[in-house]
């Protein structure tokens, strides 16, 4: 596209959507052009997912949490938030080769609340202690009288056809401990 400001010819380029064709958004007050995050884009798309949940636990209670995700290059982006009312230690393990039997599945909706879509990862409480695999996580936050919060804020791309278990574990005689993860789903391009 060519205009021509103050006599002079000049080229500029013209941002448009791949699918529609339509242009970019600007911001009428600065001439920015207004973007949104790409999980946020997922969002909108129908492909991002989440779950939230607490549990009571007494002292040395633990709740054992089984993740599945499917043999696909569709991988999970995975973000989480643990509150606890009382010392709470959570490990995420990756690879587990045992336990983990029982539990209920847990319910997983998408962020977009106009979207059939579904995820592909499966979510099971209450499941039995695992045996084996990797700890990729581990953290342990707040006392026996005072709770705390732990927020995963860089996400994770869990492994393809791969089981994790999250393990909750309380150091309080009286806990109420909250669970909020969060994911989009993405193909991989490599």
């Amino acid at each position: 596209m060519k205009t021509i400001k103050n006599g002079v010819e000049t080229a500029s380029t013209l941002l448009v959507s791949a699918s529609t064709g339509a242009p970019a958004a600007i911001d009428n007050s600065t001439n920015a052009i207004t973007t949104v995050g790409y999980s946020h884009h997922e969002v909108h798309g129908g492909s991002h997912y989440y779950l939230e949940g607490y549990a009571a636990l007494g002292l040395n209670g633990t709740l054992y949490v089984k993740l599945v995700t499917p043999n696909t290059k569709k991988w999970a982006h995975f973000l989480w938030t643990i509150g606890g009312a009382g010392l709470t230690t959570t490990t995420l393990v990756e690879g587990p080769t045992g336990g983990m039997a029982g539990g209920s599945p847990v319910t997983i909706f998408n962020s977009n609340r106009n979207s059939l879509n579904t995820s592909g990862l499966v979510v099971t409480s209450g499941v039995t202690a695992p045996t084996g695999g990797t700890i990729i996580s581990q953290e342990s936050f707040g006392s026996k009288q005072s709770g705390g919060t732990v927020t995963r804020g860089d996400e994770i791309i869990l492994k393809q056809n791969t089981t994790y278990c999250r393990t909750f574990l309380s150091g309080a005689a009286s806990n109420i401990i909250s669970f909020r993860a969060s994911w989009y789903e993405h193909t991989d391009k490599n």
